[in-house]
């Protein structure tokens, strides 16, 4: 029996996949509202409206309808899945926990418009309003030069530069 007899040849290298540790899993929760009504709320408790010292705790009971929170809330979830079948994922997900939750509830965050209900006071849910936006001039994008464009649609290099910059060319 030579050393090459011992080798398993039946399995190309182009078959070999290393998947990672949570492969197959299926997620604790069904979805970020479970998450947030099920583990994140119960477990990380706040005050809501109550100064605190680094602020108001600031929380929306229509919390879904705020686009940022529901981006922040499901990073947290997504992070907070993959961390839980790790042996110290929570290590790392417990920072970017506590950097993300003075964003999401603090005075400048989606819900600082919104106060829960208060005595006789119902809850509050307003939307903060959106930044309006300009058009960037025609051919800012194009500085991939992948977009096809006809020569009087195209601004040069230094054009754009100074668009970039707010200066107006000098004469």
């Amino acid at each position: 029996m030579s050393a090459s007899d011992d080798v398993d040849t039946t399995t190309s290298s182009a078959e070999v996949t290393t998947q990672p540790a949570t492969a197959g899993l299926k997620p604790q929760y069904t979805n970020v509202e479970a998450w947030v009504r099920d583990y994140l709320l119960p477990s990380f408790p706040r005050p809501a409206g109550e100064l605190g010292a680094t602020g108001r705790w600031r929380w929306c009971e229509q919390w879904w309808r705020h686009d940022e929170a529901v981006t922040i809330l499901t990073a947290l979830w997504y992070g907070w899945e993959h961390s839980a079948v790790q042996t110290l994922g929570m290590l790392d997900w417990l920072p970017r926990l506590y950097y993300l939750l003075p964003i999401l509830a603090g005075d400048d965050g989606p819900f600082r418009l919104c106060s829960p209900a208060a005595g006789d006071l119902p809850a509050r849910h307003e939307m903060p309003p959106v930044a309006e936006v300009v058009a960037a001039p025609p051919g800012w994008w194009q500085w991939w030069g992948t977009e096809a464009t006809s020569s009087a649609d195209q601004t040069s290099t230094a054009e754009r530069d100074i668009l970039r910059l707010g200066d107006v060319p000098r004469s």
